[in-house]
């Protein structure tokens, strides 16, 4: 019997109705491992070129990692891939909670959803047996009632809920998949995906035993990660304060977007902080399976608007873009943003980032209130952020047009509205700016999923000069001022830093790791990497086999897009990047045209991409023995 896995992959088509058991030999596992790898491999082999992301031609793969289940800080994340609805290009999402374990408790390694369903469906998957059920009196409902009913009707007791909300119903581009109400698969629009194939739910009841190779050595990293928790730094933070506890830190080095994304620093930052958040509407927190951190803070609120504590509380993005970035600072009403979006299913980055595109566009006077159903619309408003929230989910008047994303607003709205709109690829932007992080103007640009800010290091792991960094091989220059200088840089060191930071991150993407417990600097350092791979599976992996299965998803993920025709011209970046930040901390950083042009060209060029085309190469492929995608 393998260790760590099954061997079996769940194939589901909500057409036909066939329900198939496929069988995978240890090879197939140790070449892809897990998440989206597995998610974009099928992909690769089974849509073609022209399959529109909202046809039932999509293929949906929920699928954990080789070492997930395993009671170990930060191994429980499960990883969502189909095309995406947003961009076009490939979609993956990850979401922590119990989902991914549970699929690994239930005998599986992956669920692949193909087909649409002829009526609303939901997809039981109670070990052996599963279902394709019937959800008609779930449609139209919320997130929070839809989960109630579910576990009403399957007895509750340990099963996870996996669902699209009302806004992937309602097929919004960007709708996210939330699971078991307080973790989110955010990016990419996996939520419309489900929507497309009527399929509301997929809902697991896991009881198996998941056989590891070696008990006692995961017993002993799940020791380590408590007894190193108080003094870790940034896991330290978040297991007091959530991602709010970082909003600070990250505003005073003028890393915020605020107001649309022209400034990097918001002077009512301190309200949204952790350390003011926390007292003043925190309400306990919640935790991955077997995870000791705990970031997952709840929030309640009575007054001025009620919120509840069962949907989960706004992450630092969200108090970025529904926060800062359209000149909110009440944490209440960014709070009662963040659980409409849970409650409909909208990923809240992009939300905010087409509210900014509306709000600035209407204070500018492009837009008329003719044009916003007569509806007066600015910054500093929770209400009118309220009221656009409830139009999108349901595609009503203006919603109906931002449900599309960006492009479809600028059509709409006009040419002139063009610079006001801050996307790539038609997803929108991270908090994180650019102008003070070169290396996520690489991301955002050329990033297989769109614009990311955790397809990547940042770029302190080069300032550090620290093990974290040389352990990935990553060194400065021979001028060593350019470790000084990191955060200004648009020079080969950030390049190299990205690229190789990149592999490690695709790694935790496909063996669905959490990047707060396994990410560079955190509570595991590499070795342990490598340790948590033979306790689980019992394979003698190094750190080398690891990155190329890093690198592999990434060159997969390119490949993908590239036969559906995206290229180099498709890695741009909005124009307001390169314009200078008028003030705060960061007054005067932008990103460089002519610089970021040549950080790009050596980003192919590490990545052994064409420079021209900005996607792989034969030779690339045939490394990573991907042969068979060309």
């Amino acid at each position: 019997m393998p260790n760590g896995f099954t061997g079996t992959i769940l194939r589901v088509n909500l057409t036909t109705s066939a329900i198939e058991k496929q069988q995978f030999d240890e090879q197939f596992y140790r070449m892809y491992m897990g998440g989206g790898a597995f998610g974009t491999y099928f992909l690769l082999k089974e849509t073609a070129a022209e399959t529109d992301a909202l046809a039932e031609e999509n293929v949906l793969t929920v699928a954990p990692g080789v070492t997930t289940g395993a009671a170990v800080s930060g191994v429980s994340r499960c990883c969502v891939t189909a095309l995406s609805p947003a961009t076009g290009a490939v979609g993956d999402s990850q979401t922590g909670g119990s989902i991914g374990p549970m699929i690994k408790r239930a005998g599986y390694d992956a669920i692949v959803v193909a087909g649409k369903s002829r009526t609303p469906a939901y997809l039981l998957v109670d070990g052996s047996d599963v279902k394709i059920k019937d959800a008609s009196h779930l449609k139209g409902r919320s997130v929070l009632d839809v989960h109630d009913a579910l576990m009403q009707e399957l007895g509750g007791g340990k099963l996870s809920v996996l669902q699209c909300g009302p806004a992937g119903e309602n097929l919004v581009r960007f709708a996210c998949l939330v699971a078991d109400l307080n973790d989110v698969a955010g990016r990419t629009g996996m939520g419309a995906v489900f929507g497309s194939k009527n399929l509301r739910a997929i809902v697991v009841k896991g009881g198996n035993k998941i056989s590891f190779a070696d008990p006692i050595g995961l017993k002993k990293l799940g020791r380590l990660a408590a007894e190193r928790l108080p003094d870790s730094g940034f896991p330290t933070t978040l297991s007091k304060y959530g991602t709010p506890g970082v909003v600070g830190f990250q505003a005073e080095a003028g890393n915020l977007a605020t107001h649309n994304y022209s400034r990097s620093f918001h002077e009512g930052y301190k309200e949204l902080d952790g350390v003011a958040f926390e007292p003043a509407i925190g309400a306990g927190h919640t935790t991955c399976f077997g995870c000791v951190v705990g970031c997952r803070r709840k929030v309640k609120v009575e007054k001025p608007y009620k919120v509840t504590d069962r949907l989960g509380g706004p992450e630092f993005e969200t108090l970025g873009l529904l926060g800062s970035n359209l000149d909110i600072t009440d944490p209440a009403a960014v709070a009662k943003a963040n659980e409409l979006c849970n409650n409909y299913g909208i990923d809240t980055i992009t939300m905010g980032g087409l509210a900014a595109y509306l709000f600035e566009c209407a204070e500018k006077g492009l837009i008329a209130p003719e044009g916003t159903d007569g509806k007066s619309l600015g910054f500093g408003d929770p209400e009118a952020l309220f009221w656009l929230i409830e139009r999108v989910a349901g595609r009503q008047g203006i919603g109906d047009i931002l449900a599309d994303g960006f492009e479809s607003a600028v059509k709409k709205f006009g040419p002139a509205t063009a610079a006001y709109a801050i996307h790539v690829k038609n997803n929108g932007l991270a908090v994180h700016m650019a102008q003070v992080k070169p290396s996520q103007a690489l991301m955002y640009a050329a990033c297989p999923i769109g614009p990311d800010h955790m397809s990547s290091e940042h770029d302190w792991l080069l300032a550090s000069d620290s093990e974290a960094c040389k352990g990935l091989g990553i060194f400065t220059g021979a001028d060593q001022s350019a470790i000084r200088t990191a955060a200004d840089s648009f020079g080969p060191d950030k390049v190299r830093m990205t690229v190789y930071s990149q592999y490690f991150y695709s790694l935790l993407d496909t063996l669905s790791l959490c990047m707060f417990c396994w990410g560079p600097g955190n509570l595991f350092n590499y070795s342990e990497l490598t340790d948590l791979l033979g306790a689980t599976t019992g394979w003698e992996c190094t750190l080398w086999e690891l990155m190329k299965v890093g690198e592999r998803r990434v060159n997969m993920m390119r490949q993908l897009n590239a036969k559906r025709g995206f290229t180099r011209e498709h890695d741009c970046l909005p124009a307001r990047l390169g314009k200078a930040l008028p003030d705060g901390p960061a007054k005067g950083k932008h990103v460089d045209t002519k610089a970021f042009a040549k950080m790009l060209d050596q980003y192919y060029d590490l990545m052994g991409w064409d420079s021209k085309t900005g996607n792989p190469t034969a030779a690339k492929l045939l490394e990573l023995g991907l042969e068979w995608t060309i």
